[in-house]
């Protein structure tokens, strides 16, 4: 890993409205270059926007299509690796909620929500498989909203290969949110990340990087008035970046990933994977 720049935007996407979310993505990437970054971060399902009726079928797109090329150029035009949420389809129209890596160079490659939610039965299937990709800076796992609540997602990132885990969320917590108390909506967020994501970058020696859409939204069968959390936690589990709590309003942080913090977790003679043993950890996958 060589040090990053990161850009992490908590982005209001409208629902099944692919065009209209490039836009908003190009608007941010504007704001996010000034800053000189190497990586620009968005949430789960930026460019497609997230629905639970038809909409969202006609609105996905086929690997490497419309979307994602017009992220390419964007990348090349912004001079900036990029990652971004779509509903991507197969050749026999089966939906995956995926995530995609850009360069300038072109496409990365793409990681797709392995555990499935109830609500999102209807409209996508799981993968099966934790796939890492390759950057230029560094090796990208990725844990997309439910996948964050298993503790394997994050172990299994970290096996096949990952220094930094991306976790793009679309997701209220809680009872309230930035209509009724964004305040304590942001806080009840915050504490469920912080049991979770910490531990997921500590045990693991990766950068852990939170990243929740903004709400609100209320458009084709989709109410969401998620809080636009964004946090970057180091591998030893300390909060390098934060959005500020009880915001209502699109947000963005930048921070730097240190390659040398990484390295210190890694050589501490107590990293506890080395002193793993899967030959007795058969329940675990029964």
């Amino acid at each position: 890993m060589e040090d990053i720049k990161v850009a992490a935007i908590s982005m209001r996407s409208r629902p099944a409205n692919p065009q209209e979310n490039f836009k908003r993505h190009t608007e941010w990437l504007e704001k996010a270059v000034e800053h000189k970054v190497d990586w620009c971060l968005f949430p789960e399902m930026s460019i497609t926007g997230f629905c639970v009726d038809r909409s969202f079928f006609e609105a996905s797109e086929y690997f490497k299509g419309p979307s994602t090329q017009k992220m390419i150029e964007a990348a090349k035009r912004f001079n900036v690796t990029i990652g971004f949420g779509i509903a991507e389809k197969d050749e026999c129209d089966i939906i995956r909620n995926t995530y995609v890596f850009v360069s300038p160079d072109g496409f990365l490659g793409r990681y797709r929500k392995t555990h499935i939610p109830p609500l999102e039965y209807t409209i996508e299937a799981g993968a099966d498989d934790f796939t890492v990709i390759e950057t230029k800076k560094a090796r990208v796992g990725v844990n997309i909203c439910f996948d964050n609540w298993f503790c394997e997602s994050a172990r299994l990132s970290y096996l096949n290969g990952a220094e930094v885990i991306i976790a793009p969320f679309y997701m209220c917590w809680g009872p309230d949110n930035i209509k009724t108390n964004p305040l304590k909506a942001y806080d009840e967020w915050r504490e469920l990340a912080l049991i979770n994501f910490r531990a997921a970058a500590w045990q693991n020696g990766v950068y852990h990087i939170t990243i929740n859409a903004c709400g609100p939204v209320n458009e084709k069968g989709v109410e969401y008035y998620g809080v636009p959390l964004v946090m970057v936690i180091n591998p030893f589990g300390e909060i390098e970046a934060e959005t500020r709590p009880g915001q209502t309003t699109e947000q963005m942080i930048i921070d730097t990933l240190k390659a040398e913090t990484l390295k210190r977790r890694r050589s501490d003679p107590l990293f506890h994977p080395r002193y793993r043993r899967p030959l007795i950890y058969k329940k675990i996958s029964s």
